[in-house]
């Protein structure tokens, strides 16, 4: 009697534990996939990367545990049930899978954008150096022999800046581009005020560098102008281009203001490269 009062009672405690484990199985379930809506709308971060590998792993273990006594449970229905039952996780999980596979791709792209962007400032800082001090160099001549060496250091430096500034630009239109498909954006939509404030103090740079060419193309042709030429032609040809160029950085700085007022955060250094703190 005793014996089997004890097989009763254990009996009706292992569906307990089973029941209690699939209570526990479901609400971390529904966590785990708060996490991925969460992610979905606001971004992933190293914290929340971190904390998606250790839910997965913890949710991964449960599920194994989970199997067989759900398998058990699920022959206990009756076929029509089971059929439901079978057909509606296969059925959630392939949405969820497809959908998440989709957001994968997309967020995929675009790490990889910005990997590609990385590298380029990365190529592009040491030519922005160049450029820069060259440049410098240019508007602190002291004596026409020294303007037009500067002039002739100078011009193959515009071609590495201006190209490296219009790649990182394309990189920057692509990845606004992949941010606006994104459908929910998930937090990556942030970063577009930043992307177009980049984008416009790039074409003030480009169109900086275009001037700079103008000027060294007329500077060529000062040693062929008799001397007494030379004021007038440079007053004519040369003073127009440099006050353009003066405008384009007052315009550029200005654009920079404009962001920073509006607390608009951009990569380190960009504010202070303009003289804004």
């Amino acid at each position: 009697m005793g014996t089997t009062t004890a097989s009763r009672s254990g009996g009706r405690i292992r569906p307990m534990k089973n029941k209690l484990m699939f209570i526990i199985w479901a609400g971390f379930t529904l966590a785990f996939l708060s996490l991925f809506v969460y992610i979905a709308f606001y971004g992933n971060t190293s914290d929340t990367e971190q904390l998606s590998k250790t839910m997965g792993g913890i949710w991964g273990a449960m599920t194994a545990f989970m199997i067989a006594p759900a398998w058990k449970a699920m022959k206990q229905l009756p076929e029509s049930r089971r059929k439901a039952v079978l057909s509606g996780t296969v059925g959630v999980v392939a949405v969820l899978g497809f959908l998440f596979w989709v957001r994968a791709r997309q967020t995929g792209r675009l790490q990889t954008l910005f990997e590609k962007d990385r590298e380029f400032e990365q190529t592009a800082a040491p030519k922005k150096q160049r450029f820069m001090h060259l440049l410098s160099a240019k508007q602190n001549a002291k004596s026409l022999p020294e303007y037009l060496q500067t002039c002739a250091d100078l011009e193959p430096a515009i071609g590495d800046y201006e190209t490296a500034e219009q790649q990182v630009d394309s990189l920057l239109a692509q990845m606004q581009q992949q941010i606006g498909e994104l459908k929910p954006p998930g937090g990556y939509d942030r970063l577009l005020p930043g992307f177009a404030v980049l984008r416009a103090v790039f074409a003030k740079d480009i169109a900086g560098a275009e001037a700079q060419k103008k000027e060294i193309e007329f500077a060529k042709q000062l040693p062929n102008i008799p001397e007494a030429q030379r004021a007038q032609f440079y007053t004519d040809n040369i003073q127009p281009i440099i006050e353009q160029e003066s405008q384009i950085a007052q315009e550029e700085v200005a654009i920079l203001k404009d962001a920073k007022s509006r607390g608009i955060t951009l990569p380190a250094g960009v504010y202070k490269g303009a003289g804004i703190e």
